[in-house]
């Protein structure tokens, strides 16, 4: 049981690492003074195409880090709590795999296509229709990942504020509720700068608080074995 742990908590750290290069990917596209988190957006024109590909491949190398990760909050949850709770865990697996697909719909796609219509010679209209098309295209299926993701924050939250996880009640601040909070107090401090964009970042900073949890929940079960 204790290398079982062992190995949870390396799991863990994995996914904190990529959350940590999903924070980076988030402020690659927001991090640009004036530039607006939702829609379509002119100054994308402005900003380097780079900027977006790199954002692109540092999600898929984030999901493949958090992926470990997400075994080791089902093991958690499979370890204290109930078939409901497992069902939610599983959920949050499916979401978790796909956050290299949901990073890159909802954060590079629409710019790059923007890019892509304007490099060819067509016009702003017709490159934020082909943007936006886009956007509608995935809304969808992105409204169900999405959903299956935060079934685990509503995990995290049951499993800390319950005391399941064996940890302090505050660790419901240690994930989404908490980076949530940190997001909407960095928007107010950074409000009108280029730095604004990263209150975004917050989110995956909450994901990734998420296997936090789950690294001191496997450490303690390790030790006391």
């Amino acid at each position: 049981m204790q290398l079982t742990s062992q190995k949870m908590k390396i799991y863990a750290m994995l996914g904190m690492i990529g959350g940590v290069l999903f924070m980076v990917g988030d402020c690659l596209i927001y991090c640009y003074e004036g530039l607006g988190t939702s829609g379509v957006q002119p100054l994308w024109a402005q900003m380097p195409e780079w900027r977006f590909v790199i954002s692109a491949i540092l999600g898929f190398i984030g999901m493949a880090l958090m992926l470990p990760a997400g075994v080791s909050v089902y093991r958690m949850t499979a370890d204290r709590c109930g078939k409901p709770c497992r069902i939610f865990a599983t959920l949050y697996l499916i979401g978790v795999a796909s956050t290299g697909y949901l990073h890159f719909s909802l954060g590079s796609l629409m710019p790059l296509t923007y890019i892509s219509v304007l490099s060819e010679g067509g016009t702003t209209e017709l490159a934020a229709d082909a943007a936006q098309r886009w956007s509608e295209f995935v809304m969808l299926p992105n409204i169900v990942l999405i959903g299956f993701l935060c079934a685990g924050y509503v995990l995290h939250f049951y499993v800390t504020v319950s005391g399941k996880s064996t940890l302090p009640r505050w660790f419901c601040l240690v994930g989404p509720v908490g980076a949530f909070a940190l997001g909407m107090l960095w928007k107010v401090i950074f409000s009108g700068t280029a730095a604004e964009g990263a209150y975004g970042a917050c989110e995956s900073l909450g994901e990734g608080l998420i296997f936090l949890t789950a690294y001191f929940y496997h450490k303690k079960g390790a030790s006391e074995k």
